[in-house]
């Protein structure tokens, strides 16, 4: 059984920074949830390259001593767009909102997203993995194991700083999400 972490980084620093750290209660907030995975046999911390999701990844990864840190655009900030051929299958009332995605973080229909969530979900070494990343990935990344539409993941938001899933295998082999969103640790 292969089980996922998942988690939306700590708090950012406020302000108009396009890449901001953490601030001092998203420092504290990612102690919090290091010392929540620290029984858990977590081998692999992925996170978004982003300083927001490394920052929250290296202060977890503290925690794991023997996991493995790495970098990874698979986990970057994306927000998924419908195309215009599938703009209809998403409430009237989001198309304004999803018509401002900046197009550098637009994903047409989800599709690097769920490639994404197909390479990191892949069984692979013995251990479990921590996945450091942003709310829409997070909420995409759900949608995908509950096999729900795909204007699903704005009904899962908000997704929190911090906010833990874990996504586990049941017998059959099937992903289950067995946690979400939880932010008991904080």
């Amino acid at each position: 059984m292969h089980t996922i972490y998942l988690v939306r980084h700590a708090e950012a620093e406020p302000g108009e920074a396009t890449d901001p750290g953490l601030s001092a209660a998203g420092r504290e907030q990612a102690r919090a949830l290091g010392r929540r995975l620290a029984v858990e046999p977590i081998r692999t911390v992925l996170h978004s390259p982003k300083a927001r999701a490394a920052q929250t990844a290296l202060t977890v990864a503290a925690h794991l001593p023997s996991a493995h840190v790495e970098a990874t655009d698979l986990l970057d900030d994306r927000t998924a767009v419908p195309s215009a051929s599938r703009l209809r299958e998403y409430p009237p009332h989001r198309h304004a909102w999803l018509a401002e995605v900046p197009e550098v973080e637009q994903d047409i229909d989800g599709h690097w997203m769920t490639s994404a969530w197909n390479q990191l979900s892949a069984p692979g070494p013995e251990g479990a993995v921590l996945l450091v990343t942003h709310a829409f990935v997070v909420g995409w990344f759900v949608r995908e194991v509950l096999g729900a539409p795909a204007e699903a993941w704005l009904r899962l938001m908000p997704v929190l700083n911090a906010g833990l899933s874990i996504v586990a295998s049941n017998s059959h082999g099937e992903r289950t999400l067995t946690l979400f969103n939880s932010v008991d640790h904080l």
